[in-house]
């Protein structure tokens, strides 16, 4: 499938916020792998279940959810922002009931409507593969 290029912002708290080409990646692990390397926390992404950093997005609604969940394809078509955020910050957000506690198979671009915790970090850099 072949998208039209289109620049997405990322965020992690404590860094300056990013520029990517969704475009420039084919799958999770390409993205999984730049991310990491673009902020430093190379090898930590890498394993969405077992490391203290988490990546969620915000899609066309404006829900919350975790990378990873949807299948490529359909992320793609719906991600509107990535943040990169502590396991703790994820789990508060599924406590405050901003963030869909939904297991991956039944959870398709959509989830709840609260984006409280999602921070507006206007400084952006740049990121091309």
């Amino acid at each position: 499938m072949t998208y039209d290029s289109f620049d997405l912002k990322v965020q992690k708290r404590g860094s300056v916020g990013r520029s990517i080409d969704m475009t420039r990646y084919r799958g999770y692990d390409e993205l999984r792998h730049d991310l990491a390397c673009m902020f430093g926390i190379q090898g930590q992404l890498e394993d969405p279940y077992r490391t203290e950093w988490k990546l969620v997005y915000m899609d066309h609604e404006n829900d919350i959810l975790l990378v990873g969940d949807d299948p490529w394809e359909e992320f793609v078509t719906c991600v509107q922002s990535i943040r990169i955020l502590s396991s703790a910050e994820v789990q508060q957000m599924s406590l405050d009931g901003e963030l869909a506690n939904i297991p991956p198979q039944a959870q398709a671009c959509s989830g709840t409507d609260n984006g409280n915790m999602w921070y507006d970090d206007t400084s952006t850099g740049s990121f091309h593969r």
